[in-house]
């Protein structure tokens, strides 16, 4: 009798068997899935930050260069549109200086041509060695051929060839030693002559003024020697 209830209540045991490993599968899943949720939430919290952190990094090195990049540029713009400023500015000082250079020279030169022209006439009355007034015309005819002022050149190579050209020597004085030095300020008429046929061979308008100095080159090659009575 006891057998059969045994046998009776075994399939019971079995059940309740089940249902116990069935519970504690459960229980046993939800721990691991707790777990599971805990150590998710903790790697979450830990690496969470530090990815964004390794985010924000690179953002900020990314910004950090990119800003750079932007100053470098700025510097290089800047320090060429400054050094573009300078040469412009040089430039214009170097073209104002050497405009206001010019200017002084030319006025220089005119100045000095009227002065010779001047002499040469004051020379012309007496004033000075007989042959003063031809030099002079020749030195105002350089000044004036410089300065393109053709009128003035034609005027004073005119005068200086009508000028009489000698060289006079005092009584007493040796007469070779005056002939070296009239030699030599022969030669430096000449080389007057020279530099005027130059200027206006530059210029393209030596043509123009071929005759006149042919003529006083002539007067000055074939100026006298006369030695004064004491």
């Amino acid at each position: 009798m006891f057998y059969f209830i045994a046998q009776a209540a075994e399939p019971v045991i079995n059940g309740l068997d089940v249902v116990k490993a069935v519970d504690d599968f459960y229980q046993h899943a939800w721990l691991m899935l707790t777990v599971l949720f805990a150590l998710f939430g903790s790697l979450i919290v830990i690496v969470m930050p530090l990815i964004m952190q390794r985010i924000q990094s690179s953002s900020f090195n990314k910004a950090e260069k990119r800003l750079k990049d932007e100053i470098e540029q700025i510097k290089k713009t800047t320090q060429e549109s400054v050094q573009e400023t300078i040469e412009s500015t040089r430039r214009e000082i170097d073209e104002i200086q050497k405009d206001l250079v010019t200017q002084i020279d030319n006025k220089t030169r005119l100045n000095r041509g009227e002065f010779y022209s001047i002499l040469a006439r004051l020379f012309s009355f007496g004033f000075g060695q007989h042959n003063a007034p031809c030099i002079c015309h020749l030195v105002a005819a350089s000044e004036f051929a410089f300065l393109k002022h053709y009128g003035h050149v034609t005027e004073e190579l005119d005068l200086a060839i009508s000028t009489e050209f000698s060289i006079h020597v005092g009584p007493g004085r040796v007469e070779s030693k005056i002939r070296k030095e009239a030699e030599s300020f022969r030669a430096k008429l000449l080389k007057i002559i020279d530099e005027i046929g130059e200027i206006l061979e530059a210029q393209g308008v030596k043509d123009q003024f071929s005759e006149q100095l042919a003529k006083v080159r002539d007067t000055c090659t074939h100026g006298e020697l006369i030695v004064d009575n004491p």
